[in-house]
Order: C-alpha cells, then sequence, then structure tokens
C-alpha cells in the first residue's frame, strides 16, 4: 500500500498527485477551490469555485472516475473517440470534459487545428476541506 505522506513528499513513487483544496463559502455561497500539484498552484482554466461539495462529488462520480481511467488506459486521439469508446454522447461528455478541465485533472493538446486529444494530469486526487470551515446553518438545510 502507498503511503500518502511519501507521495506528498515526492518520493520515488512517480505517482502524480493532484491537490484541491476546497475553502469555506463565500458571499456569493461559493466555494473557492486550489488546485496544487507538488506544492505549486496548477493553473486552471479560469478562476475555480464550486457551488457545494455535493457538485465536486458529482464531478468525481464513479462513472466520471471510470472516464478518467478510460481516458489513461486507452488514450483517445480525440473526445468523438471518446465519445464512441465511452458509450457518452459527445454534447454531454465534452461538457463533463470542460468541468474537470476547470478543476484542472484534465488537459487538452490540440491536434490539426481542430481535434482536441483529451489527457489525464494526475494518477490520484487528494482532497482538502477544512472541517471548522463549515458553516452550522448547513446543517439545519440538510435537516
Amino acid at each position: 500500500m502507498t503511503n500518502p505522506d511519501a507521495i506528498a513528499a515526492g518520493s520515488n513513487d512517480n505517482r502524480r498527485v493532484l491537490h484541491v483544496e476546497i475553502g469555506p463559502l463565500n458571499q456569493e455561497n461559493e466555494r473557492h477551490v486550489r488546485v496544487r500539484r507538488g506544492g505549486r498552484a496548477v493553473k486552471t482554466r479560469d478562476e475555480t469555485s464550486a457551488t457545494t461539495l455535493d457538485a465536486i462529488s458529482r464531478l468525481l462520480s464513479e462513472r466520471n472516475l471510470s472516464l478518467l481511467k478510460l481516458i489513461k488506459d486507452r488514450k483517445p486521439r480525440s473526445v468523438a473517440e471518446l465519445a464512441r469508446l465511452s458509450g457518452r454522447p459527445k454534447a454531454s461528455l465534452t461538457l463533463t470534459l470542460r468541468r474537470l478541465q476547470k478543476f484542472g485533472i484534465v488537459a487538452f493538446r490540440d491536434v490539426d487545428g481542430r481535434r482536441k486529444v483529451p489527457s489525464v494530469v494526475c494518477d490520484q486526487l487528494m482532497l482538502e476541506v477544512s472541517i471548522d470551515q463549515v458553516e452550522h446553518s448547513t446543517l439545519k438545510a440538510a435537516e
């Protein structure tokens, strides 16, 4: 079994770990999300935020984790090929891939000026949420 502390410290494991730090709710009821790899911030497409922890959970659903594994294993040469491999409609697949890109989990490489080749930029995700930053008011809403 791999030691998470050894991975974070940059051991010889060669696994690419993406740290996703989820901040407290702000005035717009969004959580700021900071993504970093190996101590360095990862460039994400826009300033990344999520409305709820549930939205992040949906993004990292079993279905989407299977999609990430499919990308890593089969290395599709386009989004259209990935749609065929996954059995997902290309339009909804593109939206999912853009959300994963927004969080720094997926990257695209342009080929031939039009085709986008998706790739997964990490082998492991580590989510960090501070319990101290959760508001008590969310408990009443959940009851």
